[in-house]
């Protein structure tokens, strides 16, 4: 009989459960995974004879198996995502309007303020567009909006983010109470809003090796969760990192392992 020498590569599919919490969704390709391994542990009962010399083990029985897992993908889109802030992902659909007078509150010199931050979209408004009449990047008013400050003057904004930054020596002092109007562009902004709960579903590990046989890999019920740090910054491609439980569905084993011809 001839080995199997393998060099392992392969695909991850994963569908989240319906409500019924049993039921795949529908499978969706994660992206490029430059990880992914499984461990089990099993933890034993032993037993040993005591009659005479030395205790030698006659019996082992296993108490529990303990079905894990790791990956990471490199693939940062919202739904992967949202696996890593236990959250889900949408679309947030702006529509094109002018809004205001809004307040900005009390604000200091120096210190920049968020345009559009409300309990619903907390992160703000962005990627604003131009007034035409005037033609100005936004209207900031005083708190009576009898005054109107002047853009590069007494404050700066940017149309990208949505951020107002007051600027020293200007005609706004801090505390006061500062209004703007904006408008916004017709837009779908992608977004990802965390949680709590770990993401369940059916996972399949789709082989592509390009040395030794394909094997494919049916977990029926996998929890996926964070695993380590996700980094912002670095001189390398960022990379999200997950842990895999890998559990017992009735009626069903947790791994499912077949063979399969290179298509």
């Amino acid at each position: 009989m001839s080995n199997n020498y393998t060099l392992g590569r392969g695909k991850i599919w994963f569908s989240k459960f319906l409500d019924d919490g049993v039921t795949p969704a529908g499978y969706r390709y994660l992206g490029n995974t430059p990880e992914c391994s499984f461990s089990i542990q099993a933890e034993n009962l032993d037993h040993f004879s005591a009659d005479e010399g030395i205790k030698e083990k006659d019996e082992s029985v296993a108490l529990s198996t303990t079905r894990t897992g790791q990956f990471s993908t490199d693939n940062i889109d919202p739904a992967n995502l949202a696996f890593f802030f236990f959250g889900a992902d949408d679309a947030l659909a702006v529509s094109a309007a002018t809004i205001g007078p809004e307040s900005l509150g009390a604000v200091k010199v120096g210190y920049s303020y968020q345009i559009g931050a409300t309990d619903s979209v907390p992160q703000g408004q962005t990627n604003l567009t131009i007034h035409t009449s005037p033609s100005t990047k936004i209207i900031l008013k005083d708190e009576t909006n009898t005054t109107t400050y002047v853009d590069g003057t007494d404050y700066t904004v940017d149309l990208n983010t949505g951020l107002v930054t007051i600027l020293s020596g200007g005609a706004i002092a801090d505390d006061d109470v500062v209004h703007v109007t904006y408008k916004t562009t017709a837009q779908s902004i992608e977004r990802v809003i965390s949680g709590s709960t770990p993401i369940e579903g059916s996972m399949k590990f789709i082989a592509t090796n390009p040395k030794g046989k394909l094997f494919d890999y049916f977990m029926p019920w996998v929890k996926i969760t964070p695993n380590g740090d996700f980094a912002l910054k670095g001189d390398t491609w960022q990379v999200i990192p997950f842990n895999l439980e890998i559990l017992k569905q009735a009626n069903r084993e947790a791994f499912y392992v077949t063979s399969r011809v290179a298509a």
